[in-house]
């Protein structure tokens, strides 16, 4: 059985970025302790639990926001993820007195900056996002004219007019969001689209899609946008079956039954050493 390791692996720039804020601040005596983690700083359970253990504590919950959950913090340090932060949970943070430190993506930031400036010159904005993702989240809380699409089939009940400005989350498939933009585009001639599907999650996709394998392991949490749509991706645009396992415990070994080439690819929040864990188990099954 030949294996291929996909590139680009490993940390994305601005999962490298968010990482390096919290570990500085956890060893720079100056910042105010407890440090916070204001939702998951990433979508990667391994990363987040090795985190709590050097002491960073962390609120998150699937059933509120990042504006409610900031109730639980009274003192110390709150760290935003990767994922962005609307205005109005920082001015809150502010206000109860905490320290902050932003460690906001800079793609997630263009998103945003765009967006305001967008709608500041009277265009109705079209936000393509996943519901309930931390991203999508503070995009939305921009602004509640924001118009937020995560289904297609949304596109045809659309009733605006005037300038449309059309952006997206940037973690979605680079090749389903082609879809969404024609059908703006063919309904709304006008719109301005302003694809935004960041270069780490466009070159693992088109990795994924140029490949040669029977099946492809797709290294990432479940949780994790970018992970899910690389397995979407293998399946419905290159053909190809693939698993998401989030460490080398999940890897069944009746998967690789009359498998010839199986290709790994992993998550932009994985680390490196999960993933070589990984390769190394499917390499002596292969023996």
């Amino acid at each position: 059985m030949q294996i291929i390791k996909l590139n680009p692996q490993g940390y994305c720039g601005g999962v490298k970025r968010a990482l390096k804020l919290i570990n500085d601040a956890l060893n720079d005596p100056s910042v105010k302790k407890p440090i916070w983690m204001l939702g998951n700083i990433i979508h990667n359970k391994n990363v987040i639990n090795e985190l709590i253990g050097k002491g960073v504590k962390c609120v998150d919950s699937k059933e509120k926001s990042r504006y409610e959950m900031l109730d639980e913090i009274d003192e110390g340090t709150v760290v935003f993820s990767a994922h962005g932060i609307s205005p109005r949970v920082v001015e809150k943070a502010k206000a109860k007195g905490l320290n902050i430190i932003d460690a906001t993506c800079p793609n997630v930031y263009i998103v945003h900056k765009n967006i305001i400036s967008h709608l500041n010159d009277g265009y109705t904005i079209l936000y393509i996002g996943t519901p309930s993702h931390p991203e999508a989240e503070a995009v939305l809380d921009l602004d509640n004219r924001i118009i937020f699409i995560s289904s297609i089939d949304q596109i045809d009940s659309l009733t605006v007019s005037g300038k449309i400005y059309v952006t997206n989350q940037t973690t979605l498939s680079s090749y389903d969001i082609k879809d969404y933009f024609r059908k703006i585009i063919k309904k709304y001639p006008n719109a301005i689209i302003d694809d935004k599907i960041c270069q780490a999650t466009t070159l693992r996709q088109k990795a994924v899609i140029e490949q040669k394998a029977d099946l492809c392991i797709v290294v990432g949490d479940k949780s994790s946008s970018n992970s899910q749509k690389l397995k979407t991706v293998c399946e419905k645009n290159a053909n190809i079956k693939s698993y998401i396992i989030e460490d080398v415990s999940e890897l069944k070994t009746e998967w690789f039954n009359n498998v010839n080439i199986v290709s790994i690819t992993s998550g932009a929040s994985t680390p490196d050493e999960i993933t070589d864990k990984v390769i190394k188990k499917i390499e002596l099954l292969n023996l």
